[in-house]
């Protein structure tokens, strides 16, 4: 029985037993990334994926989805389930063009949708190379779940390289991460890769600078020149600023801690590699955009959003720290929908450790000042970039600094990505620095965790007063208050994996139910109203326009049919003047909207329900309608009897009935 856990121990060893350089072996990095990818393997295999377009099958059929797992599809993220999902199988309907044909006069499939499609720049979409090789299901399932393996095992390779002889506290960091409650609720490709980006240049960062062989550097090098081009064509700068200025900072204090041992010629030339990889990544958009130019152009042109610049401190009030800070409450995001800002999403936090470790990382860096230690720069300087965002966030009147800083480009909601990124970031810093030898005492360590408990409490206080129904609905609020106050204090006395382990039981218990396993993708073509309309187009092709509720809408474009309807990226000049030849409403149609149609008589009217709704009236023997539509698809509740429409058939599902229409000339 002695003779076990010596020889485990001894084999252990040898497995985590550093290079000559310090460096963990390439077995140790890869073993992680193969846990990993074995993981994603068996997910895409399956098709199992979290997608919520489970959401139309209860509009569709009665009874339970067969298709879903776990959970219940996820409604508020319908930028998920009702545009990228849709779009996608509207893109595969077409052949995968690069110019989606649903609007007439078509869309770019590139920007903003970043929908799948077959052209050069596809080579760094990889998220969507399924759709290429797979049917819907596998390919969903490969676009679900790729981008979360880029983030976990860049995680895991950025602890490793900061702590080479613990491989399972980087896997724990790498759930820890991947769990935050933020990114589930934002689960879409442009919030993850800037993660995946920001860990993988830290490691590479650290690894050029450790080692003397030009090829590890390389390839490094390679590896970031890819995630940048891909990070970069996501095009979505809100979650990519924050985690570039943290990332940047971090970087920056590498390299002022390698400078002591380096002469600074050779740190220099170890960076050489990753700065020609920042070059090629730069000549490679640069080529991307000049081919999307017109796109571009007309996007950042748009009514909403436009160049969107946003001041600074709009983050200031109680209620927004206290939505910033309270990951405790998360539950009440399922339970009722939104904690204190406007819907769940919206709501959704990162755990921030980071910021109640102020007094382990004073001591810290006072103890570097005093041994003239020059390590403690990223730690240092990864504290200043989060400094940085929360100023942005809650100190108003610096708007020209934060133009400068690209931060305007960002919201208030959307910069807690950086936070916190940078809170990961500052925690696994700290406990490479730190050990049973090297640690605060009991007091410093437990006072983070004391003013954590004591901003939850406050926190529950306040909702008991103003919001009592929250407080009610945020389930065992105070059990994950004990369990974040545990990872801090463990952060403090030097206790990793408990920390780490700590940090992912929050992650896992407020991410929990978030979205629903799904096997596949509930594929609106295979439905009757669906092969109704691709029958009758194929018969006699035409334009349509759907109005009513979002099912008619999605059942019109995964057909593959021309229409009106849809949510647009840069709107299209040839479909608008065709609507609005006057372009009386360009207000209101130039915006990154989704299009829908309500009846109305005359003309057709535009109107903007909401900044990201277009909604347009429509009456069949209008001059519009008359010259450009054929068919139409309605909901019983549209209750669209309009005298320029014969039905062509009336298909009944679960919660409504679909009608198909045609077009004729007024009655005489």
């Amino acid at each position: 029985m002695n003779g076990v856990p010596k020889q485990l121990y001894e084999w252990w060893t040898r497995f985590t037993a550093l290079t000559d350089e310090d460096l963990p072996r390439a077995r140790v990095v890869g073993s992680g990334a193969a846990l990993f990818c074995v993981i994603f393997a068996v997910l895409v295999t399956t098709a199992i994926n979290g997608t919520s377009s489970g959401a139309f099958f209860a509009m569709m059929y009665a009874g339970s989805d067969p298709a879903l797992l776990f959970g219940t599809p996820n409604l508020i993220r319908t930028d998920e389930w009702n545009v990228q999902t849709v779009w996608a199988i509207a893109q595969v309907q077409q052949g995968l063009p690069v110019i989606n044909g649903t609007f007439p006069g078509g869309m770019d499939a590139t920007i903003p949708q970043d929908l799948p499609r077959i052209d050069w720049s596809a080579v760094f979409r990889p998220h969507l190379w399924g759709f290429q090789f797979f049917d819907v299901d596998h390919a969903q399932a490969w676009k679900w779940w790729l981008p979360l393996l880029g983030v976990a095992i860049a995680t895991y390779t950025f602890v490793i390289v900061e702590m080479p002889r613990r491989p399972l506290l980087a896997a724990l960091s790498a759930v820890a991460v991947s769990a935050s409650p933020f990114l589930q609720w934002w689960f879409l490709q442009t919030t993850l890769w800037p993660l995946a980006w920001g860990f993988a240049t830290l490691a590479a960062v650290r690894w050029s600078l450790r080692t003397s062989r030009s090829w590890h550097r390389w390839i490094w090098a390679s590896v970031i020149m890819y995630l940048t081009v891909v990070m970069a064509m996501g095009i979505y700068v809100p979650y990519i600023v924050p985690v570039v200025i943290i990332t940047a900072l971090t970087a920056i204090g590498m390299i002022i801690a390698a400078s002591p041992g380096l002469r600074w010629p050779t740190v220099i030339l170890r960076l050489v590699p990753l700065l020609v990889g920042g070059v090629v990544a730069g000549m490679i958009l640069i080529v991307w955009l000049i081919t999307r130019w017109s796109t571009v152009t007309a996007f950042l042109s748009t009514a909403y959003p436009g160049e969107r610049l946003v001041p600074t401190g709009l983050g200031a009030s109680l209620q927004s720290i206290a939505a910033l800070f309270g990951s405790s409450f998360t539950a009440s995001l399922q339970n009722a929908g939104r904690f204190l800002d406007g819907n769940a999403s919206e709501s959704a936090t990162f755990f921030l450790p980071a910021v109640f470790l102020l007094p382990v990382i004073v001591w810290v860096v006072v103890r570097a000042w005093r041994s003239r230690r020059a390590d403690v720069w990223p730690l240092l300087l990864a504290v200043v970039g989060g400094i940085v965002l929360l100023a942005y966030i809650a100190i108003p009147g610096w708007d020209a600094v934060a133009h400068l800083l690209l931060l305007d480009r960002s919201t208030p909601v959307r910069a807690r990505i950086g936070l916190g990124f940078g809170s990961f970031v500052v925690v696994i810093l700290l406990l490479g620095m730190l050990s049973r030898r090297n640690r605060p005492g009991w007091l410093v360590a437990a006072l983070g965790a004391v003013a954590f408990i004591a901003s939850q409490a406050a926190i529950a206080g306040g909702l008991a007063v103003y919001a009592p129904d929250l407080l009610q609905l945020s389930g065992p609020w105070w059990f994950i208050t004990i369990v974040s106050a545990l990872a801090i204090f463990a952060v403090g006395r030097a206790w990793p994996i408990t920390a780490m382990a700590a940090l992912a039981a929050v992650g896992l218990i407020g991410s929990f139910g978030v979205n629903p396993l799904y096997r596949g993708v509930f594929d609106l073509r295979d439905t009757a109203p669906a092969q109704a309309i691709m029958q009758i187009n194929d018969q006699h092709p035409g334009t349509w326009v759907a109005v009513g509720d979002r099912l008619t809408t999605a059942l019109v474009l995964e057909s593959g049919v021309t229409a009106y309807n849809g949510f647009q990226g840069a709107p299209n000049p040839e479909m608008w003047e065709q609507i609005d030849p006057t372009s009386t409403y360009a207000f209101e149609w130039d915006r990154l909207a989704g299009v829908s149609w309500v009846p109305g008589p005359g003309a057709p009217v535009i109107t903007n329900p909401y900044p990201d709704q277009i909604q347009v009236t429509f009456d069949a023997c209008s001059e519009f309608a008359q010259e450009n539509v054929q068919y139409v698809a309605s909901d019983s509740a549209a209750d669209l009897n309009q005298r320029c429409l014969v039905k062509l058939n009336s298909l009944p599902v679960a919660s409504t009935d679909v009608i198909l229409w045609e077009v004729v000339s007024p009655p005489d």
